[in-house]
C-alpha cells in the first residue's frame, strides 16, 4: 500500500510538471471569481477553429508595417488582439491602448517596447520566431506539436524581424540574465520576473512587461501599464497593496494609484502554478 502510494503521488507530479510543459493553451486575465466569464478566457489559436467572435483587424504580412501577422481582435477591443502566421496559426499576442484613454508613454519606453501608431500604442509578444510569421508559418504537423508556440519573443524595437528580446524558456537561464529579478510568486500565477526594478525608479522606465515561471518553466507573462487604462473587461487593475502581495518587491513609489495588467497563461492547467 505504501509503494502504492508513492507512485500515485509521483505520477500526480509528472502530470503536473508536463501540463507546465506544454504549451496547450493561450488564456488571459487573471481573476478569482469563478463567475466572471473574462477570467482565464481560453482564446483561439486556429482561424480554421471556433474564433469566438473575433475577426480580422488587419494583415500586417501584406501592410510591412511594425508588426507582423494577421491582427484578429475582439468586438474592436485592442486589449487582446491576436496575432496569427500565413498558415493560420497563432504566432503571438499584442495589447494595444488608445491614444484617446489618455496614456502618453515616453522614453526610453517609447519607441522600443512600446510602439507608436497613429492613434495608439503597442506592446507585442510573439510565440514563434516573427521570421517565419509572414513567409512559413507552421504547418498542421507542427501545431500539433508545438502547441501556442516555440518560444517567447517580447519586441523592443521599430523593426519585428530584429527588434526583440528572446525570454529565456528556463528560470535558471532568467536567473542568470542581467538585470531581471524576483518579484513575488503568487499562486495560479507562478514566480514573477521584473526588469530592473527598484523603489524609487520613474514610471517611464518600469519594463512593460513580467515573465513568469513555473517549475523552472516560462508558463505565462504579463503585460504592464503605469496607468489605470479602461474599460476593457480583459484587464486587471491592482492597486499599489494588491501589486505588493502578489507580484512586485519591491513597488515603485511612483505607482500612487491604480495599474494596469494582463496576465497571458500558455497553458491550461493554470491552477498548477504554484509557490
Amino acid at each position: 500500500m505504501k509503494y502504492t502510494a508513492v507512485f500515485l503521488l509521483a505520477c500526480a507530479v509528472l502530470a503536473v510538471k508536463a501540463a507546465t510543459d506544454d504549451w496547450n493553451d493561450l488564456r488571459v486575465t487573471f481573476g478569482i471569481n469563478p463567475l466572471n466569464t473574462w477570467d482565464f478566457d481560453s482564446l483561439p489559436r486556429d482561424l480554421k477553429g471556433n474564433m469566438q467572435n473575433f475577426v480580422l483587424m488587419d494583415d500586417q504580412c501584406k501592410a510591412g508595417g511594425k508588426y507582423v501577422g494577421q491582427r484578429y481582435w475582439y468586438k474592436n477591443d485592442p486589449a487582446a488582439i491576436l496575432l496569427f502566421d500565413v498558415q493560420g496559426y497563432i504566432a503571438g499576442i499584442q495589447t494595444v491602448v488608445m491614444k484617446s484613454t489618455g496614456w502618453v508613454p515616453e522614453a526610453p519606453l517609447l519607441g522600443t517596447w512600446i510602439q507608436e501608431d497613429t492613434d495608439s500604442y503597442s506592446m507585442t509578444a510573439y510565440f514563434v520566431d516573427p521570421n517565419i510569421i509572414c513567409t512559413t508559418g507552421r504547418t498542421e504537423a507542427d501545431f500539433a506539436a508545438e502547441g501556442t508556440g516555440t518560444g517567447l519573443w517580447l519586441q523592443n524595437g521599430p523593426n519585428p524581424l530584429k527588434d526583440f528580446f528572446v525570454v529565456p524558456a528556463l528560470e535558471s537561464d532568467i536567473k542568470a540574465t542581467p538585470k531581471w529579478g524576483y518579484g513575488k510568486c503568487f499562486w495560479t500565477m507562478g514566480q514573477h520576473y521584473w526588469y530592473n526594478v527598484t523603489a524609487d525608479m520613474p514610471c517611464n522606465e518600469f519594463l512593460p512587461y513580467c515573465l513568469l515561471y513555473n517549475a523552472g518553466h516560462l508558463n505565462a507573462f504579463c503585460f504592464q501599464i503605469s496607468y489605470e487604462v479602461t474599460p476593457s473587461q480583459r484587464y486587471e487593475h491592482p492597486t499599489r497593496l494588491q501589486a505588493g502581495s502578489c507580484c512586485l518587491d519591491p513597488v515603485p513609489t511612483c505607482f500612487t494609484g491604480k495599474q494596469t495588467t494582463m496576465h497571458v497563461f500558455l497553458t491550461s492547467n493554470y491552477l498548477a502554478n504554484h509557490c
